[in-house]
């Protein structure tokens, strides 16, 4: 036995459901299991004892962005003009803000660093729990750091 999707609309070669549209102000109670589109607030929305977004809005697809700093084997702390840049200037700034470590993925020299553990953030920077050993130069990128951020951002 099949379901029926009561009075809503099936478009589209049968391809596609319209959920219903309403603002914020004309949502109904609400059962849960209940879908909705807010157009107030351009979000899927579903009820489970209170309405909760299942999407963001209006959002294009997320930015990732990279940074790259370089050990100097006496700083923990990145960002806000704090520690090195990869071309040795002692500006290193996060080009984002952040407040869970885990909305970062961090390398030090390719090897990925397990947050709240190796590392914490607080807004604009990052501490490592030991200080990054200077970058030796070579060219071997030992002790570069990679912070990269936005891929919890994808395909919301």
């Amino acid at each position: 036995m099949g379901r029926l999707v009561k009075n809503r609309s099936i478009d589209n070669g049968a391809l596609t459901v319209q959920i219903p549209q309403v603002t914020t102000a004309q949502r109904p109670t609400g059962i849960n299991g209940d879908l909705i589109y807010n157009t107030t607030t351009g979000t899927f929305q579903a009820y489970d004892n209170g309405w909760a977004n299942i999407s963001t809005g209006n959002s294009a697809l997320g930015t990732i962005t990279i940074d790259n700093f370089q050990g100097d084997g006496s700083t923990q702390t990145f960002g806000n003009g704090v520690g090195n840049t990869l071309d040795g200037s002692t500006a290193a700034n996060l080009s984002f803000s952040v407040t869970d470590a885990t909305d970062v993925v961090v390398f030090i020299g390719g090897v990925y660093q397990i947050p709240d553990v190796n590392y914490t953030v607080a807004g604009n920077t990052i501490t490592f729990g030991s200080v990054v050993p200077q970058n030796d130069g070579s060219g071997s990128s030992d002790h570069v750091i990679t912070i990269i951020h936005g891929l919890n951002k994808l395909g919301e």
